[in-house]
């Protein structure tokens, strides 16, 4: 038992040490310290075996921010090859079905942070041809520089190949995932849709924007569907999240998702998805151009060329988080399956039981938390004794809390020459809260039933030596005592095993924003404007010639 206990307590300092150096890895990225949180990232927990890739995750992403495109390719590559060595067939169901395996070690990431691994994987083979040149690290004199290295020709067709073949991967991905009956909303990622089709759309060739033209369509089909579970889409978020799952479990049709109240980026965005596809109708497919502005219905919608797509991204992901959620000993009682121990409960009886705990033990009422109906009872009796608390926690994420920015300005020196609305694509902290409860709903029984499993057992064992030490000579005023701190141990033993698993990529951005703009050949400062005043992203050279996506992560 000592032994047991000992683990439990070393998996659970581990767990409390990974959210620690999470915290302290996201201070160091917000304040833009990218050199430290690489050196604290190779020396924290986040780098051990079962975390490699939350480790390549991020050590990806800063990477990427340091604009080392090569090193950074090369990191997700090996990221995207460990999910494949790490899914076997029964992981990769299990992780379909979104159900939470908090006793797991192994950091195996959720459906929306893979998927964001193939963004991350594209953009950085298509910034490194874009850009033309790398940065190779060579020790020098006793010391690490950085030697440029410009590429020919034909690495810069590599690279440009390598997006493509990145972006089938990402797209087989999902289909894999919906293969597997994936009980997700976020299968159907209408971001990750629109992101592939603006990587094709600036890698040109006439394929390309039929590919592009089709991803746009399918974005905006989903987008309408799915987007309403964001906060930053819709004012009750929370109630068609429950209305969608019900039309997913064909409790009711599409019609009757009533819960939209759309907010004004809601219809923002809409209307830059429509607009996409019109552009690429335009060039792709100019002899149904007519046609789908009017099945779009846009008015004063007008075709503009443009050769600078903007893709913003702002802020980081809020963080998960562990949430108490709390289960009643009479509903723990009614899941034990086990015929053997559910005759060691009859045989003391459900009412002694709970008095027990109520009692000596002083465990407490439970109150309504989440999906779990508890009430407190005011009467004397059985009823009363029967509502004891047991708590437990589960993973949870808070949607989007930034301010969300709508404009670029565009200067040559101190000149204005062009403002750029710029609206969200996606909030991935909304992502990430629909992730969380989808978790909750998809495990939250079975999990439940495990806790209080434990909880019961830890309940008779604490009343058996109760039951004994009041039947020795001199032992009644220690029996309650000596059973709290049993029963004590046990509970500690229990929260330790039962932890959240709440390790996630802690360097992803929140918002991602989209606009585009015409501009001619030269060079620019492209600016964003907040109710703060303006801040400087990066200096823009425009060649003219094809388009071009220009990003910016702002902290």
């Amino acid at each position: 038992m000592v032994r047991l206990l000992l683990i439990l307590f070393l998996l659970g300092s581990c767990a409390l040490q990974s959210r620690k150096d999470q915290n302290k890895l996201r201070e160091h990225f917000i304040k833009q310290e990218f050199v430290q949180a690489e050196k604290y990232l190779e020396s924290s927990s986040l780098k051990s075996e079962d975390n490699q890739l939350l480790y390549l995750m991020d050590k990806g992403t800063l990477a990427f921010y340091q604009k080392r495109y090569h090193k950074a390719a090369k990191i997700f590559v090996r990221a995207n090859e460990l999910v494949d060595q790490l899914y076997t067939k029964s992981v990769r169901k299990m992780i379909a079905s979104s159900v939470i395996n908090d006793n797991s070690q192994v950091f195996y990431g959720s459906l929306f942070e893979r998927s964001m691994l193939y963004y991350y994987q594209a953009m950085s083979f298509y910034q490194l041809a874009e850009t033309g040149h790398y940065y190779q690290e060579k020790q020098l004199e006793g010391k690490t520089q950085l030697i440029k290295t410009e590429l020919t020709d034909a690495q810069i067709k590599t690279n440009t190949n390598r997006v493509r073949s990145t972006l089938i991967a990402w797209n087989s991905f999902f289909q894999e995932m919906k293969r597997l009956g994936a009980k997700t909303f976020l299968v159907d990622d209408f971001s990750a849709r629109y992101f592939a089709a603006t990587m094709h759309e600036a890698l040109g060739t006439k394929r390309d924007k039929e590919i592009a033209l089709i991803l746009y369509r399918e974005a905006l089909n989903s987008f309408q569907l799915y987007a309403p579970t964001y906060k930053v889409f819709n004012i009750t978020y929370k109630e068609y999240n429950g209305e969608l799952r019900d039309y997913f479990d064909k409790k009711i049709k599409e019609k009757e998702l009533k819960s939209k109240s759309p907010t004004e980026l809601y219809k923002q965005t809409e209307k830059y998805l429509m607009e996409k596809v019109l552009d690429l109708t335009k060039l792709a497919r100019p002899n149904q151009f007519r046609k789908t502005v009017k099945t779009f219905g846009l008015k004063n919608y007008k075709f503009s060329p443009y050769n600078i797509m903007f893709q913003i991204e702002a802020k980081t992901v809020n963080p998960t988080e562990p949430e108490d959620f709390t289960l009643n000993l009479r509903k723990a009682i009614e899941e034990i399956e086990d015929p053997g121990k559910r005759s060691l409960v009859n045989n003391i009886g459900v009412p002694i039981l709970t008095a027990f705990a109520l009692g000596p033990l002083g465990i407490g009422y439970v109150s309504h938390h989440g999906s779990v109906s508890v009430f407190h009872h005011h009467r004397a009796g059985e009823e009363l004794v029967k509502e004891v608390g047991i708590e437990f926690e589960l993973p949870s994420a808070k949607a989007n809390t930034d301010e969300i920015p709508n404009t670029l300005v565009i200067k040559q020196g101190e000149k204005v020459v062009r403002e750029v609305a710029i609206t969200p694509v996606v909030s991935l902290s909304d992502v990430s809260f629909v992730n969380a409860q989808e978790k909750v709903a998809n495990s939250f029984s079975k999990r439940s039933a495990r806790v209080g499993t434990k909880y019961v057992l830890a309940l008779l064992a604490a009343y058996s030596t109760y039951s004994t030490m009041r039947e020795q000579d001199g032992g009644a005023l220690l029996a309650g005592p000596i059973a709290t701190g049993q029963f004590l141990v046990s509970q500690k033993a229990i929260k330790e095993s039962e932890k959240a698993d709440v390790r996630h990529w802690t360097t992803l951005p929140n918002l991602m924003l989209g606009g585009k703009a015409n501009l001619a050949p030269g060079e620019y400062k492209v600016y964003l404007r907040t109710q703060a005043g303006e801040t400087f992203l990066n200096d823009l050279k425009v060649d003219g010639g094809s388009r071009e996506i220009f990003t910016h992560r702002v902290f």
